[in-house]
């Protein structure tokens, strides 16, 4: 499946693999303030995730279900996963504003999926949201990193169940070790924790560098042949 992180250095690295079992994808840049990738799931071509020119990051992955933090109608109290992306990416949720967002508003899962939620604003500020479990606030000067892929992690931290995440292990060691993480340890970081084999497969793979202002991006597992979308303006937030 997919793992992303954050390294908060003296540059704000945040790295992202899309683990895909043969989803249709595209990228989105319509909106020239916000790099984004869209996945069909069978409802449709969603934002899965993506990074905007001011730093702010939002995933929508996979997790194990609960049983808890079933689907619902949207209503003033109540949204789901993917509504939630979308008024992030609409301006209409603001991320400097999320605590207080979160807790006013009960996020659930949408239709037959369940999934969590990372979110970093632009102060390198990170928020998991997991249905049916908790939320989880990692403050910028908390850690340099911070790390998610597909397993539970209110479970990992709160209920005392056990990382059977190989590719979260494995990115967590190697930023905890890295001297200086930039764009190239982020890329050497992410082919690691690539998949090549079984049903998910890493064909989506892209580093931000807050300082370069730039999304680096590589297809199908090549991170030597790399793409970048630089973004040329700030406009206003």
């Amino acid at each position: 499946m997919c793992t992303s992180f954050i390294y908060r250095g003296n540059d704000t690295i945040i790295g992202m693999n899309f683990d895909n079992n043969g989803m249709k994808y595209s990228i989105d840049t319509k909106n020239p303030n916000w790099f984004t990738v869209k996945v069909d799931g069978g409802r449709g071509k969603y934002p899965s995730f993506g990074v905007d020119c001011f730093g702010r990051f939002f995933n929508n992955l996979v997790v194990n279900s609960n049983g808890k933090g079933l689907y619902r109608r949207p209503n003033k109290k109540v949204t789901h996963t993917t509504k939630f992306i979308m008024d992030i990416l609409k301006g209409v949720i603001s991320t400097e504003k999320l605590e207080e967002y979160l807790s006013n508003v009960e996020v659930v899962n949408g239709p037959d999926w369940s999934c969590h939620n990372m979110i970093c604003d632009s102060n390198g500020n990170v928020w998991v949201v997991e249905p049916g479990r908790g939320n989880i606030r990692n403050i910028a000067d908390s850690s340099k990193f911070f790390v998610m892929t597909n397993f539970s992690l209110w479970d990992y931290l709160y209920e005392n169940v056990e990382c059977n995440c190989d590719r979260f292990k494995v990115v967590s060691s190697e930023l905890e070790k890295a001297e200086k993480v930039n764009v190239e340890t982020a890329f050497s970081i992410l082919d690691s924790a690539s998949q090549r084999n079984g049903e998910w497969i890493t064909e989506f793979s892209m580093v931000y560098s807050k300082n370069m202002n730039t999304v680096y991006y590589c297809l199908n597992g090549n991170f030597n042949e790399r793409f970048e979308y630089k973004f040329l303006c700030l406009k206003n937030e």
